[in-house]
């Protein structure tokens, strides 16, 4: 029996040329899926976030952009109701699951109550923290508070956690309220 020789092309450089040129295809298909799919993301989620705001306000007729300095970290977008209804808040907070992954829409009137709150995405803890999302009794405890009856508020038992987050993003809503009511 004789053993084959070894070529150090067709054992090491051939295997790792077409691993590189799988990878450079693929890499491509992942570019051009990504630059095809992208302005459709986008669009999505303008629709998606308009939608929350007329949501959490619903007294708005449209929205206009408010650019402000010194907003809390936590708060990404301001908009204020055309007709004067009050502001919605875009916020990405720290939540249960860690940094920005509790996102929420929060609407709060020209008289200082929050009108609405909607978790957009969240990544609490499912079936315990996640509550913050369904309980009726914890969400529904928010309209019609100010600031100080927000602060207040219960918690859902069990999900302290994901309960303080979602009242710490409130709080942050009621703090660039401030900064950025008339």
């Amino acid at each position: 029996m004789t053993k084959a020789k070894s070529n150090a092309m067709s054992d090491f450089v051939l295997p790792i040329a077409v691993l590189v040129i799988i990878c450079a295809v693929m890499s491509g298909l992942l570019a051009l899926t990504n630059s095809a799919t992208a302005p459709i993301i986008a669009e999505a989620e303008r629709k998606a976030n308009e939608e929350a705001r007329l949501e959490v306000l619903s007294a708005a007729d449209s929205f206009e952009k408010v650019e402000a300095d010194g907003l809390p970290e936590a708060v990404k977008e301001v908009y204020r109701a055309a007709n004067g209804a009050g502001y919605t808040f875009s916020i990405t907070t720290q939540g249960y699951g860690g940094k920005n992954t509790l996102k929420m829409a929060v609407g709060i009137g020209a008289d200082g109550k929050i009108t609405g709150v909607k978790v957009l995405s969240h990544k609490e803890t499912a079936g315990l923290g996640s509550k913050i999302t369904s309980d009726e009794n914890f969400c529904g405890q928010f309209p019609g508070l100010d600031a100080n009856g927000a602060a207040g508020a219960d918690t859902i038992s069990g999900a302290t956690f994901s309960s303080n987050y979602y009242k710490a993003a409130i709080a942050d809503a009621f703090t660039a309220f401030e900064q950025v009511k008339g």
